[in-house]
């Protein structure tokens, strides 16, 4: 199949045609959902795509500007791409204006309802077949993902696919809970049950009741909500502060982008949410999908004027930068290509025509030790947002756009850094009478992430 994923026109990318045996690929043809490609600046002459056992060969009789893999296809030069290649899919840049992602069918690809997620290929699919089993059951489900992939995009598809779409979904990030008020956040509290508790309140689960209930980033859960939480999933019922055990009826959804089962996350407590678990590819996993993504997220930043520019001579965004983001690794995913949707329309807004080097889109090939989203992360940036967030890894790799592998990675080669593992007990101990055991306090002040200083602890009997 081919798809469009960019073209003057912003709103035709995602359109896509089925490849006959032989397919003439010009201005002209073939008829994609809203016909030819029909740009006035790209040849009427064709380029010939013809079907193999095992793979496509494209040629170009007539010379007109085509790339493929980004190489100028000379003319009467044959290219050939097996079918290996065309799993992933490659891109073909026709006039310099229009990208196309050739790669096989699949006659599943196109139809059905979306659940409210973007794109169509081989990792959406699956995942939407996952999502529509999990909507049956009323059980707890983890979903899993790197940072940036969509996770809450995915649980409210679950929720609205569920028998429970009519009730309220509450969604909750765990790592914005401060670790002394979490128990009364979940679970409520009654009046006076703690300084500071002047009415009652009720808590995130009763507020859920009937619905959905949404943690996300649940490996940030303290160590000592954890079997609250269990209790809760295993026999239906809370534990308000200060009050007595009530029923509350309400599905759990969780989400995270750690390794739950590495670090000091409870077994039990994850055994029982990942009973069901589904995992969300990246983004690198999807090019049939980026340029359909990228053009939805353009479009919406940008006015008519500049999300069409099929009559300009020189469009404000040539077809080699795009053809680029259709490789590039993504290690910020879904929220990273939003960073730099939102950059481009700067620059469209600012009246010039984009570059590479304006929108800080590095080589595809020499990006693992930097982020596509803001440049290189220099010590000083580093360590400053890790402070920010008191040393909270999750969000401080959210901040700077990169995965929390890339984060780990750059704390390792940072000298002024170091790891929780790394700590002695003697350091531990002073700094737990220092802080009256108060462990976030001591993480903070030892420059670690408290999730690792808890695991260390452990690790070394000291608590």
């Amino acid at each position: 199949m081919l798809v469009i994923a960019h073209h003057p026109r912003l709103a035709r990318a995602g359109e896509r045609v089925v490849l006959d045996t032989t397919t003439e690929l010009s201005r002209l043809a073939p008829a994609f959902a809203t016909g030819s490609l029909d740009d006035p600046f790209v040849s009427r002459q064709p380029i010939v795509l013809r079907r193999l056992a095992h793979g496509i060969e494209i040629s170009n009789p007539h010379g007109v500007e085509v790339a493929v893999r980004g190489a100028q296809l000379r003319t009467d030069e044959i290219c050939r791409v097996e079918d290996a290649e065309l799993e992933h899919g490659i891109d073909i840049v026709l006039g310099g204006r229009i990208v196309l992602w050739l790669a096989l069918d699949d006659p599943h690809a196109a139809g059905g309802d979306d659940l409210g997620l973007i794109g169509q290929s081989a990792g959406m699919r699956a995942l939407r077949d996952d999502i529509r089993a999990a909507a049956t059951l009323d059980t707890p489900v983890l979903i899993v993902g790197e940072t940036g992939v969509g996770k809450e995009l995915v649980a409210r598809a679950l929720h609205a696919a569920s028998a429970r779409a009519n009730g309220p979904l509450v969604v909750v990030n765990v790592a914005a809970i401060p670790a002394a008020v979490a128990a009364a956040e979940l679970f409520g509290h009654e009046r006076g049950s703690f300084t500071g508790a002047g009415d009652k309140r009720a808590g995130y689960f009763e507020r859920a009741a009937g619905g959905t209930l949404f943690l996300d980033e649940i490996g940030e859960l303290p160590d000592a909500i954890q079997p609250m939480l269990l209790r809760a999933l295993e026999t239906g019922e809370i534990q308000p502060i200060g009050g007595q055990p009530r029923r509350v009826e309400v599905r759990v959804l969780a989400a995270t982008d750690a390794d739950l089962q590495a670090g000091d996350f409870r077994a039990p407590l994850y055994f029982r949410i990942a009973a069901t678990t589904i995992e969300v590819p990246p983004l690198r996993e999807r090019g049939a999908d980026i340029g359909l993504l990228f053009a939805r997220m353009l479009g919406e930043a940008l006015p008519a004027t500049l999300a069409d520019q099929t009559t300009a001579e020189t469009a404000w965004l040539p077809a080699p930068i795009v053809a680029q983001l259709l490789h590039a690794p993504w290690p910020g995913n879904v929220r990273e290509l939003r960073n730099v949707a939102q950059r481009l329309a700067a620059i469209a807004h600012a009246g010039r025509v984009a570059t590479l080097d304006d929108v800080g889109i590095f080589d595809v090939d020499t990006r693992d030790d930097e982020p596509a989203s803001g440049g290189p992360i220099d010590d000083e940036r580093l360590v400053a947002v890790l402070r920010s967030h008191r040393f909270q890894l999750n969000r401080a790799a959210e901040q700077l756009g990169i995965s929390r592998t890339h984060l780990d990675a750059l704390i390792a080669r940072n000298p002024r850094l170091r790891k929780a593992k790394d700590l002695e007990r003697a350091e531990i101990e002073a700094s737990a009478a220092a802080h009256d055991n108060d462990v976030d306090a001591m993480a903070n002040g030892l420059e670690v992430s408290p999730r690792g200083l808890r695991l260390r602890m452990r690790q070394l009997g000291l608590g």
